[in-house]
């Protein structure tokens, strides 16, 4: 009559065994870091690779997956002719993460405008955050148009 008690007993020291693997493998989850732009008006998604019309609001998120960091991300478009060929629009330093109350960065409401004439301008963001860990990095971007 032990016998059922034994492979209970195993069975329970295994599935400890799996939940405290199980832990410690969440707790050193990898960091990764998702940009998300939205039209605040519409609250429309824009996608990368996208074509907006000149004019369009948006604003820039940047979220985490549950893992601390300090970062930015910036926003950069083409520069009208005469310009350089690329222009800071925005620049956002953060920091996020569960130990500061957020796992989202969002910068202010931006125009995406197409350069004169009938030249589309692309849209570039780009985020990057270093984790409290050692060789926890993680970069993302995304790009799109604005079409006259």
């Amino acid at each position: 009559m032990w016998r059922p008690v034994a492979v209970l007993g195993l069975a329970g020291v295994a599935a400890l065994l799996v939940l405290a693997a199980t832990t410690a493998f969440a707790s050193d989850e990898g960091l990764r870091v998702t940009i998300s732009v939205r039209n605040p008006i519409t609250g429309e998604r824009i996608r990368g690779e996208a074509s907006v019309p000149a004019g369009t609001t948006f604003q820039v998120s940047v979220t985490t997956n549950g893992v601390d960091c300090v970062g930015q991300f910036v926003v950069s478009a083409l520069g009208a002719p005469g310009n350089p060929p690329s222009v800071l629009v925005a620049s956002v330093p953060f920091v996020i993460g569960p130990a500061v109350g957020s796992n989202t960065a969002t910068g202010t409401t931006l125009v995406a405008n197409a350069l004169a004439g009938t030249q589309v301008n692309d849209w570039k963001i780009s985020a990057s955050c270093n984790g409290a860990r050692r060789e926890q990095f993680a970069h993302r971007e995304i790009e799109f148009f604005a079409r006259p």
